[in-house]
């Protein structure tokens, strides 16, 4: 009897552990959410005791609406997100249309990820050495045709209007759309749909639209307010490839928080506040409208509109749209590379006149305290989340075997908030919460300020094979072995080893990304590759940029290549292990 109790104390208190976990990894990235909130809509109504004001009014808004710029910054704001936004879920469909399934859209799977890790910034630059008006792309015309022996005065990146910003947003975005539709087609049943609605006279383009897009969209729906509450307020990437006079409405307000007249803050949170609610306010315009679209669908479905057979041109187009994104990646990569070796390159040559590592050896002296910052709150929030994500999960199991019903929908609900919610909106109330605890500026804080973005990826990545594990063999291991920990030690975790190294390949690659936490909650007292990279990016010395985008660029490669790595030589004698 005594032996017996022995053994359920430890799997009660394991039990109440895993009960806590989902708690507090929801407090660690909803509360500085909550608090920076807050913290940025108290100084928007005017009460901000840092500056002795301690009543509320509605003078900030006032100095915000007629502040010079705020209108074209608003227009661009929208052409910009909602372009890239738009743009991105219509080469989604085109794709899906003409490749799945197909044996080129399972290699197009396989290449996702090298492509996930490139970060906005590093991507961003590349695209600019390319589609520049002194670029490599008009540099290769040149050296075919004889064409544009000069620059030509007009832009394709940076344009005053911020389309060359949504194009970019939308080549970066598409994998990420790609990514989370590949969780939902299986349980689409695609090919079978296809078979039967061929067989009732519908063309493939016609049996998506009507049939399975509707249903995709339905799962997806919450990626895709991501996207569209990042296009909207994206900094780092809107430094880069946006306009510039004036910027997009995100910029803007981030030059008001850092401007030396302190009394401005107050203007920015206005601003912060007014583009939260503008970005709630397109969120729910956006799920209204889904319903007259769906009642027109239903309404033409049940009159027997005939589609008649017709030749499809999706996939040919589809299989154009996937070279072109990808041979914007690639060759944003090798002229990155040549900018970084440049010593001398004129236009019109499409090769470098000569080449050096000066630009390499130059940067070697700067970039150890940023390489050395980068590597430690990658590694350190990707390790603390993927520990949570795994305990958080292991609970679900839990709750399962005791019949317990969980709601996953909330679940997401809750993990898309940190990505629905625009950064600008509370970075800087969080920000203001940390100095008056006398934590800004400190590396948990950051840490912290990482973790609120990492946590979502890092669950997102893991729970679908996680969830979809049959957990028959951790039962039958538990018969063979002394206990649950060995049991999940010796088979479940080896058998899941390599989507929980690609689930923190993903953090990692999540945390080397952030730019706007690193600017505030570390206060200008941490940099990193990205907060160099953008820095640099606004700069005139391409070689030194090309340099730090390769920085930027490669760690995240070089995780995703270890994910894949170590799974392959651990599983080298087993192959059916590496088919889970």
């Amino acid at each position: 009897m005594t032996s017996s109790l022995s053994l359920r104390r430890p799997t009660s208190l394991w039990s109440a552990i895993l009960a806590i976990i989902p708690w507090l990894t929801a407090a660690l990235f909803l509360l500085p959410i909550i608090v920076g909130l807050l913290g940025t809509w108290l100084p928007a109504f005017g009460y901000f005791p840092a500056l002795n004001e301690h009543s509320l009014s509605l003078t900030p808004w006032r100095q915000w609406l007629a502040y010079p710029g705020v209108n074209s910054s608003t227009v661009k704001t929208l052409i910009s997100g909602l372009g890239a936004s738009f743009l991105a879920l219509a080469m989604l469909l085109l794709i899906l249309i003409g490749l799945y399934p197909s044996r080129l859209f399972q290699k197009i799977e396989k290449a996702l990820s090298p492509v996930l890790s490139v970060p906005h910034a590093a991507f961003a630059i590349g695209l600019g050495f390319l589609i520049a008006p002194s670029g490599w792309l008009l540099r290769l015309v040149h050296e075919a045709t004889g064409w544009v022996a000069r620059p030509p005065v007009w832009s394709l990146f940076q344009d005053p209007y911020g389309f060359s910003l949504a194009v970019t947003l939308a080549l970066k975005e598409l994998p990420f759309l790609l990514f989370m539709s590949l969780a939902v087609l299986p349980s689409l049943k695609v090919h079978r749909t296809l078979w039967l609605m061929r067989g009732m006279g519908y063309s493939r383009r016609a049996t998506w639209l009507w049939m399975l897009w509707p249903q995709l969209y339905r799962q997806i729906r919450l990626p895709f307010f991501a996207v569209v509450a990042y296009s909207l307020t994206v900094v780092d990437l809107a430094l880069i490839a946006g306009p510039t006079t004036p910027p997009t409405l995100s910029v803007l307000i981030t030059r008001l928080f850092n401007d030396p007249d302190l009394s401005l803050r107050t203007v920015g949170a206005a601003g912060a506040t007014a583009l939260f609610l503008g970005v709630l306010l397109i969120l729910w315009a956006l799920r209204i409208v889904e319903k007259p679209l769906a009642w027109w669908r239903n309404r033409t479905l049940r009159r027997g509109r005939q589609i008649t057979r017709h030749t499809c041109p999706e996939r040919p187009i589809a299989i154009l749209l996937v070279s072109i994104t990808g041979l914007l990646y690639l060759l944003g990569l090798v002229v990155t590379t040549l900018w970084s070796l440049t010593l001398r390159w004129r236009y019109p040559d499409w090769l470098p006149e000569s080449t050096s590592l000066r630009a390499w050896s130059r940067i070697t002296g700067r970039i150890e305290d940023p390489l050395w910052c980068t590597l430690q709150l990658a590694g350190l929030a990707s390790l603390i989340a993927i520990v949570l994500v795994i305990l958080a999960l292991e609970n679900e199991v839990r709750l399962k075997q005791m019949n317990r019903p969980v709601n996953t929908r909330r679940v997401l609900w809750l993990l898309y908030l940190p990505l629905v919610v625009p950064q600008v909106a509370f970075i800087f109330g969080f920000q203001v919460s940390l100095i008056g605890l006398r934590w800004d500026g400190t590396f948990p804080a950051l840490l912290w300020s990482h973790l609120v973005f990492v946590l979502p990826y890092v669950f997102l990545t893991l729970s679908g094979p996680y969830r979809r594990f049959d957990e028959r063999y951790a039962w039958v291991a538990r018969t063979l072995s002394s206990g649950p920990f060995t049991a999940y030690w010796r088979v479940k975790f080896p058998m899941l080893l390599r989507p929980i190294l690609y689930a923190v390949a993903t953090g990692f690659a999540v945390s080397i990304a952030q730019y706007l936490p690193t600017l505030f909650v570390g206060a200008g007292r941490f940099s990193t590759l990205t907060t160099e990279a953008v820095a640099m990016a606004t700069g005139s010395d391409r070689r030194m940029m090309a340099v730090m985008a390769l920085w930027q660029q490669s760690l995240p490669l070089v995780m995703f290549a270890l994910a894949t790595l170590i799974p392959a030589l651990y599983f080298r004698n087993r192959r059916e292990m590496m088919q889970n």
